[in-house]
């Protein structure tokens, strides 16, 4: 179902948000962010969740909705120009789930995104 998308698209599963559990470095750069727009990108984040980090913060524990917002902020913030979400909204409470659908609609002037609700398909 999603092989369509593996040659275009970023794919983030909200499942997984995060590919590490360690620093918050190891995560900007597996998403191929420039180092000048880390620091954008984390006040960004501290800005939506009174959360503060840096590039060598410890990000596995943070919570489920932190770590969704966060891989939201990642692939948006990538040099990647079509992202895939999948299961997005499945993990999120009310107030993230607002957060990062005006997120999706000031960055999808930038970008393509596209979402897929797949479930227990996987």
């Amino acid at each position: 179902m999603l092989q369509k998308y593996f040659n275009e698209y970023l794919i983030c599963n909200a499942r997984s948000p995060l590919i590490s559990e360690g620093l918050l470095r190891e995560e900007l750069l597996l998403y191929n962010i420039a180092t000048e727009k880390w620091k954008e990108l984390t006040q960004e984040f501290g800005d939506l969740t009174g959360k503060h980090l840096g590039p060598e913060d410890e990000i596995g524990t943070l919570s489920g909705g932190q770590k969704v917002l966060l891989m939201c902020l990642l692939a948006l913030y990538s040099p990647a120009k079509k992202i895939l979400f999948i299961d997005l909204w499945r993990s999120l409470d009310e107030r993230n789930r607002q957060k990062i659908e005006d997120l999706l609609e000031v960055y999808s002037r930038e970008k393509e995104i596209r979402q897929e609700e797949i479930g227990d398909q996987t």
